[in-house]
């Protein structure tokens, strides 16, 4: 069952359950796993955590850090995810690259791409990988990752697949080729932290989490299979129709 937070500032409660999770793994098993994401709630929760006073209360050195997602595009992109984090949070906060795995969106054969990441993913994470804490945004036709609603590839849980490569929808825009976890590394995270924001993620947020049970059509309700603890962190216009 998921934890719903409504609170005033997203961002602000990501942060926080960002430090408990992170220093929580640290402290139980040295280090701490975690899947960064894009979208829009990205960069609020990196200027966050680049910032006093959570900055020095991080144990950064500790984090090995995965993405949920990523476009076909390079690092240098602006559509980039591993791009928008390097910039916001990486760079700013002199993280070494050795900590970081990101899946190669300029790869000329992504199918391979996902192979590879996948063996990275098992190579750090173990077998079967478990990250203590992958962070969310929820898409407007309720997807998570790159899980997209309507494409029947989202409802299987891809426990020896782990990263996918998936064509983009005919309704997305821009429309970009994808690299993504598969839903098994979602469901078998320690927490997941879902952020939403605005009224206009109300409906699908309540689809997610009270709409009748559809992985295919609402991709994001693999979040009421997890294993571990799952934190939904919204703001009261999101919340509005729970």
């Amino acid at each position: 069952m998921s934890e719903v937070a409504v609170v005033p500032d997203v961002a602000a409660a990501a942060a926080e359950l960002f430090l408990e999770s992170t220093a929580g793994a640290v402290a139980a098993r040295g280090r701490a796993l975690v899947a960064l994401t894009g979208g829009g709630t990205a960069a609020p929760l990196y200027e966050k955590l680049r910032s006093d006073p959570l900055r020095g209360r991080i144990s950064w050195s500790s984090l090995q850090l995965f993405f949920t997602d990523e476009r076909a595009v390079p690092p240098g992109d602006e559509r980039s995810n591993y791009g928008l984090a390097h910039r916001e949070l990486v760079a700013p906060l002199q993280i070494d690259e050795a900590q970081l795995h990101r899946l190669r969106g300029e790869a000329a054969d992504l199918d391979a791409e996902a192979r590879r990441a996948a063996n990275e993913l098992r190579a750090v994470a173990g077998e079967p990988p478990r990250l203590d804490l992958v962070l969310l945004g929820l898409g407007p036709d309720g997807h998570i990752c790159s899980l997209f609603a309507g494409v029947p590839g989202s409802a299987d849980r891809g426990d020896e697949e782990l990263v996918r490569h998936v064509a983009a929808p005919a309704y997305l825009e821009p429309r970009v080729e994808r690299l993504t976890l598969t839903p098994f590394v979602v469901v078998t995270a320690r927490t997941v932290l879902l952020q939403v924001i605005g009224e206009k993620k109300a409906p699908v947020l309540a689809r997610v989490l009270k709409g009748p049970e559809d992985l295919v059509a609402c991709p994001g309700q693999w979040l009421r299979r997890a294993a571990g603890r799952v934190v939904v962190a919204a703001d009261a216009a999101a919340a509005a129709q729970l």
